[in-house]
């Protein structure tokens, strides 16, 4: 009985200094390589304080902090992940599918908290932006950064790039949750929330090229499926298609040759970090010649660089467009997507600005408009995702 009793002893000693290896070992995990792997910060230990005085929250961060920092995590989660990825074509990330042709892209926002709302782009394009009521309601922000706009003059344009959940329903995973291909799959170019839009406010220049998409969605390449940005093909249809809306002359140098299939950037791969690339189709970005530059950098308020210290100010980029076909200049303003296409857009005007919303306060930004130059232009263009709400207008307003 005693020698039971000893082993039994010696096992919980032996099985608690296990237990505690990963706790021990914080301090000497690389931290930063699981930060710059997974593309977000890690969760900060609480203080004291902190638990004290909010303990349900506290006890959350704590246990948020040692998820992100125990030693051993980093290293599983990454052999889980590509595990997943080799054999499966997965990630086994609610908010990550895979397509029935083998393709990944996200469903919802890689970082958002709750991780029980999957599919949560997937709704709001197919559902939420399709019902009449909300589409009043982003009307109504439409309208109201409309008006502030274009006070000075210049034709305003919302621009919404379709994105995957509307362009290829019937390759829905068979993950995706019941409903949810009937609801994308009934967002037709006769059928959508920009048409409803248009039929409320005919001035607002909305514009949605879910045709021109369509047909040629089935094309895997055109539009690199696994990606959160559009990029490739994509763009340059986008705006051809707003060049023959808007009587938009493209530069002589634009690409009209068939494009090259060939490896892409991946950037869902930079969100997850597994993979770097995806088979896509693209064209020259360089054969147009836009010169990038940065116009000037823009201060923020003294309150948000005490938030942010790092962060100082905003860039306005300026690009300049040698074979114009015109003098007219522009700014386009957007949220994660302006990038992705912005030397496309740049390809129209003799000079382009881009600005990105989600990098401003909506104080700053309506300083910016109020004081600045900004706004001195031709053409004020809108560009985000079809999934997204513009939350962002609510700063031009």
């Amino acid at each position: 009985m005693k020698s039971a009793k000893l082993t039994a002893i010696i096992y919980a000693v032996v099985l608690s200094l296990l237990l505690l290896i990963p706790t021990l070992t914080i301090r000497f995990v690389d931290h930063d390589a699981r930060k710059a792997w997974e593309n977000r910060t890690l969760t900060e230990r609480p203080t004291l304080a902190e638990i004290r005085e909010s303990p349900k929250q506290g006890f959350k961060d704590f246990d948020d902090y040692l998820n992100d920092h125990i030693g051993g995590s980093f290293q599983s989660i990454k052999f889980r992940r590509k595990f997943y990825f080799d054999v499966f074509n997965a990630t086994g990330d609610t908010y990550i599918v895979g397509k029935n042709d083998g393709a990944l892209f996200l469903t919802a926002p890689f970082q958002q908290p709750d991780r029980d709302t999957p599919f949560q782009w997937w709704e709001k394009v197919c559902e939420k932006l399709q019902v009449a009521g909300y589409q009043r309601n982003y009307l109504k922000r439409v309208e109201a950064s409309k008006a502030m706009l274009s006070s000075r003059g210049a034709n305003v344009i919302y621009s919404s790039i379709p994105t995957t959940p509307v362009l290829n329903p019937d390759q829905f995973p068979r993950s995706t949750p019941a409903g949810y291909k009937e609801a994308c799959a009934a967002v037709t170019p006769e059928n959508n929330h920009i048409v409803k839009m248009r039929e409320m406010d005919p001035e607002t220049n909305f514009f949605y090229p879910l045709r021109a998409f369509q047909e040629r969605s089935k094309d895997p390449f055109f539009y690199p499926n696994s990606a959160y940005h559009w990029q490739g093909e994509s763009t340059w249809v986008f705006i051809e298609e707003l060049s023959k809306e808007y009587n938009f002359d493209l530069p002589k140098t634009w690409p009209r040759k068939p494009c090259e299939y060939q490896d892409v950037p991946w950037d869902i791969g930079t969100l997850i970090g597994v993979g770097e690339t995806t088979k896509g189709c693209d064209r020259d970005k360089a054969q147009l010649g836009i010169i990038v530059e940065d116009r000037f950098k823009y201060p923020l308020s003294a309150k948000a660089i005490e938030l942010n210290p790092r962060k100082t100010h905003i860039t306005v980029v300026k690009m300049t467009n040698p074979h114009a076909e015109n003098d007219q200049s522009a700014i386009i303003f957007s949220n994660s997507f302006g990038p992705a296409v912005r030397e496309q857009y740049a390809s129209l005007f003799k000079t382009t600005y881009h600005l990105r919303l989600g990098i401003i306060n909506t104080p700053d930004m309506k300083l910016l408009l109020r004081e600045s130059d900004v706004l001195d232009v031709d053409t004020i263009i809108i560009a985000i995702g079809d999934f997204h709400y513009p939350g962002f207008l609510a700063a031009l307003e």
